[in-house]
């Protein structure tokens, strides 16, 4: 029986920004965030770690400046240096930088499970100007991501 592939944990903008009360872009349910503010400012205590997701020492963290996180980043060449073929992505936003990380790393053949529960999204506006529910959005992502490019799964299912 083969080993099971070498896996990492990929936490994806798990920033204040996202989180009350310092962000201005808090997730559903949250306080509703405040008009005529920046977002994602450099230097501002927003783009910290959430404390709940902060790094242990030694833990690398890649910045990123699109989408992708493998977009102009070293995370490539991080995860194949330490032999990973398995990547779990959490994180923000879904719609975004869960689904366009996760479609890459389809791409250049590592093994994707974007966890269902640990990933959140945010409502938006639709072609015609309806607002599209935070869940429809979320649910539709992982829609399109599930089978032939990643694995949905909730938390508990990889968890050991």
């Amino acid at each position: 029986m083969a080993a099971p592939p070498k896996t990492a944990l990929i936490v994806i903008d798990a920033q204040q920004e996202y989180f009350a009360p310092i962000g201005k872009v808090v997730l559903p349910q949250g306080p509703a965030r405040r008009p005529h503010a920046s977002i994602f400012a450099p230097g501002s205590p927003a783009l910290e770690i959430h404390g709940d997701a902060r790094p242990v020492a030694g833990e690398p963290v890649v910045q990123k400046h699109l989408p992708g996180a493998f977009t102009g980043t070293r995370l490539e060449e991080l995860l194949r240096a330490q032999g990973i073929e398995r990547l779990l992505i959490a994180g923000f936003m879904t719609q975004m930088c869960v689904d366009t990380t996760a479609r890459q790393a389809a791409h250049l053949g590592f093994q994707a499970t974007v966890l269902a529960d640990a990933t959140a999204a945010m409502a938006v506006k639709g072609p015609e100007g309806e607002t599209i529910p935070a869940e429809h959005v979320h649910r539709t992502h992982l829609g399109s991501l599930a089978g032939f490019l990643a694995e949905i799964k909730p938390l508990a299912d990889v968890a050991t």
